[in-house]
């Protein structure tokens, strides 16, 4: 594994070094970590300012765009429940193949439907899982190649808001977290076949809503090891991709209110790993503790623990030493990546904030429920270099890639150039 993991960080090294992009292949990216390696990443942008191509998506949904190989990816759920994934040209937004994978739907909140969980690309085949347990491998043509039904196989899913978790690409195969008040489970398939490869079960012994996760999982490389880490159910895991073995565990995640479950997915980078407990109401907490760790972790394997800060929607970043957090109500923080010391608290929307920061290009972008972003320099001082504002609703992660930003809405797709 020690060679595997020098050989991908030489990789990224020298394709940075080189200005070749990283295609942006799943949610938050590669590993699901937020950050682009991308330069000349746009700063200003609106619709008469930047814009590249506007794309009309049959219906609505909040997964994120993906964009590789020269294509852009994203799913869609129709006001007759059919899940449609769309490949467009990453050029001008033409539809290039529009699919129906299923046709139903299950229960879930209002603000959003079964298209919540973001699609996975190699820049041919695409991997999409919506929240009717749907999941389904496509080829580069539209074709399906594979499709399972996880709900009729391992049973419904059973959270109060529906599902939400992205499934993750890596090492040619499908990583999916299952976490609901019921037999909970993270699932390895492989790629090509649609086949387990293991199912490792994830039950920990949280109480009712506590159980419930909408977060999604990553993968951390560090000291020649590769996690897959998952959180919710009041922990945060990290599991041996070859077997889904538990490597270790961080509890001590609950919360002193009764909505107890994890919408806010880990985040690492810089050799630490960042676990949030839910902050409905401000009442929640970040935990970051160091990689490569194993066993059942303690109070003294945690590098920082932060209170007030912690976001209960978003999901923090990591980027050049720091950790970027935006709450709900719309206050942004920056906090060292080794200390746990603030760095710098900023208000930038008024509320409404359900969407995770990105980073790259030595910026970090914020988003708010309108889709209206704050550009920021990455930085110890809060620095804002724009505001973006678009003003529709969207819950969409922006893809930031090859000197162009991605963002979804309830109503369109945009590409936003320099």
């Amino acid at each position: 594994m020690r060679s595997s993991s020098l050989f991908h960080a030489a990789v990224l090294v020298l394709s940075v070094a080189a200005g070749v992009r990283a295609d942006w292949v799943g949610w938050r990216g590669t590993d699901g970590l937020g950050v682009s390696t991308d330069r000349d990443l746009p700063v200003h942008w609106s619709r008469t300012n930047g814009l590249a191509w506007t794309a009309v998506p049959p219906g609505s949904g909040a997964s994120s765009p993906v964009v590789a190989g020269g294509r852009v990816w994203l799913t869609s759920q129709t006001p007759d429940t059919a899940l449609h994934v769309v490949a467009y040209s990453e050029k001008d937004g033409s539809v290039i193949w529009d699919k129906t994978v299923a046709k139903r739907r299950v229960r879930s909140h209002q603000l959003h439907n079964m298209a919540t969980p973001t699609p996975a690309t190699d820049g041919r085949n695409s991997w999409v899982l919506f929240g009717t347990g749907d999941v389904a491998c496509l080829d580069e043509g539209g074709k399906v190649v594979w499709h399972r039904d996880l709900a009729a196989e391992y049973g419904a899913y059973n959270a109060n808001h529906g599902y939400g978790s992205s499934p993750l690409l890596s090492g040619g195969r499908l990583y999916i977290a299952w976490m609901h008040q019921g037999p909970s489970f993270l699932l390895a398939l492989d790629a090509a076949t649609g086949k387990n490869v293991w199912k490792q079960d994830r039950t920990l012994g949280a109480r009712e809503e506590g159980n419930d996760s909408y977060s999604s999982p990553l993968v951390v490389r560090d000291s020649g090891r590769t996690d897959i880490v998952v959180s919710g159910a009041e922990a945060m895991t990290g599991h041996d991709p070859a077997t889904g073995a538990v490597l270790w565990t961080l509890g001590g995640l609950q919360v002193p209110h009764p909505y107890g479950r994890t919408i806010s997915g880990p985040a690492a980078g810089d050799g630490r790993i960042v676990a949030v407990a839910s902050g409905f109401q401000n009442r929640g907490f970040a935990v970051a503790v160091p990689s490569g760790k194993t066993g059942k972790l303690g109070e003294d394997d945690r590098s920082w623990t932060l209170n007030r800060y912690s976001p209960d929607c978003p999901t923090p970043v990591v980027y050049q030493g720091r950790v970027y957090l935006i709450r709900d109500d719309g206050n942004a923080s920056c906090v060292d990546a080794a200390s746990g010391k603030v760095r710098w608290q900023e208000r930038l929307f008024s509320a409404d904030v359900k969407v995770s920061p990105v980073a790259g290009d030595g910026k970090v972008y914020f988003t708010s429920g309108r889709a209206n972003c704050v550009v920021m320099r990455a930085g110890d001082q809060p620095e804002i270099l724009a505001r973006n504002d678009l003003d529709e609703t969207t819950l969409s992660t922006p893809t930031p890639l090859a000197g162009r930003v991605y963002v979804r809405t309830e109503k369109a797709l945009y590409s936003f150039r320099n």
